[in-house]
């Protein structure tokens, strides 16, 4: 019984339908409900056959219109009906029966307006809320001067029930159908500013990754761009040699580098994919040792180019931890080049196992940073130099964190800064 009384309720008024087809529901709900009562007090006062065949009539009609609505879907035109049938005819029927203006008929003529003016817009409510004004109150001047043509009460006691009791009815109509009304109303703003907020939080899931993906794919460019002009300033001066196949072999590895990055951008925009790590992607046992010589041996020509000498020392064994190739070369890359832009003359890396992971340490010889920059310098927009876009450096500790780890820069008492990293590798359920 509960299962049916809800899937009719989903049926008439859920948030699939619009809130004035949830309205109109409520108006007919209410009228066959209210019919009924109607019709019991009509009997218990003696109030004739007549009132019980108009209130049978206004009951049944409640619903016809109701299937009519739901099955036909033609909700205008079962508006139109409902406004002339119930409300230009049988509310006057009623208002003649009960005595004119003496009865209790008029509070519905105010409620039949209102209701008008939930089910129609624009200059359609306009046109019918005037006629059914006018036409109410060229009713109530009848009724003043033919009041034989009223059917009168048998006693002032059952006119004092025909008021209370429409009264009742016609307020009990009204706060039901407004308190529906502002339940669904709330719950369609509720549902309206989590849609709002879930726009925003994409808006900016979005501006992030492009800002993200811009930002790795500068590395590769970079690269490329980078040995592209090495290897042609080798062919012009001396021919190719084999310092210009290596550099051939460089630019061919980054722009596949290149090619990943933008299918791994795309798998992401284009489907919800299910992950096997803590980031959405699988990790791999990782050498970090190998990887930082890499990028060492990628970028000191680039350093030495700009007059800058860049050092790379592995202090013992590095372990191997979990993690992302593509993010941790980023990440390396990203602390390697600002490292490069800042410094006066030198730049050195060292990595180095700890009881638990890795720290790979950058220092340069350059400009120290503001000491409130310093503890900012992570955060999302925030540069530490004139022209930079505060991307970088953020997206560090964005992939340090994934990998349960941690980034920290602190001033060098000589000038310059160091840039510290810890990793831990992603944990892998076993």
């Amino acid at each position: 019984m509960l299962e049916l009384l809800r899937k009719w309720e989903t049926k008439l008024f859920g948030r699939q339908l619009e809130l004035r087809v949830r309205l109109f529901n409520i108006l007919l709900c209410s009228g066959f409900i209210g019919s009924l009562i109607g019709g019991v007090v009509g009997f218990l006062t003696d109030g004739g056959f007549f009132n019980l065949l108009l209130n049978a009539l206004l009951s049944i009609f409640s619903l016809l219109m109701l299937f009519y609505s739901l099955s036909k879907q033609k909700y205008q035109r079962s508006y139109l009906i409902t406004i002339i049938f119930a409300f230009l005819i049988v509310f006057p029927l009623h208002f003649i029966d009960a005595e004119g203006y003496h009865g209790g008929m008029l509070v519905f003529f105010t409620l039949a307006t209102l209701f008008t003016v939930s089910m129609l817009e624009g200059k359609k409510a306009v046109v019918v809320i005037i006629a059914e004004l006018v036409f109410y109150t060229l009713l109530c001047i009848y009724a003043y001067r033919y009041p034989g043509k009223m059917n009168p009460f048998n006693t002032e006691a059952d006119r004092l029930v025909d008021i209370i009791a429409n009264f009742l009815m016609a307020n009990s109509i009204l706060c039901i159908t407004l308190t529906l009304y502002f339940r669904l109303y709330n719950k369609q703003q509720r549902e309206l500013e989590a849609a709002k907020k879930q726009s925003e939080e994409y808006a900016n899931m979005k501006s992030k990754l492009f800002a993200e993906m811009s930002h790795k794919m500068r590395t590769p460019i970079t690269v490329v761009s980078v040995y592209a002009q090495f290897a042609a300033e080798q062919i012009r001066e001396r021919g190719p040699n084999e310092q210009t196949l290596a550099d051939l072999a460089t630019i061919t590895e980054e722009a596949k580098r290149l090619a990943e990055i933008a299918d791994g951008t795309l798998k992401l925009l284009m489907a919800s994919y299910e992950t096997e790590s803590e980031d959405g992607q699988t990790a791999i046992p990782i050498d970090i040792g190998i990887l930082v010589k890499r990028l060492t041996q990628i970028l000191k020509p680039v350093a030495l180019r700009i007059g800058k000498n860049l050092t790379a020392h592995i202090i013992e064994y590095v372990p191997r931890i979990y993690g992302n190739t593509d993010e941790l070369t980023q990440l390396i890359w990203n602390i390697l080049q600002n490292a490069i832009t800042h410094a006066r003359e030198s730049i050195e890396l060292t990595a180095a196992a700890t009881e638990d992971g890795v720290k790979i340490t950058v220092t340069n010889d350059g400009a120290t940073i503001e000491p409130a920059l310093l503890q900012r310098i992570f955060e999302w927009g925030v540069s530490g130099s004139e022209g930079g876009n505060g991307i970088g450096l953020a997206i560090c500790r964005s992939i340090a964190h994934k990998h349960n780890g941690d980034i920290s820069a602190q001033n060098r008492e000589s000038g310059g800064t160091i840039l510290t990293v810890t990793l831990k590798g992603i944990t892998m359920e076993i």
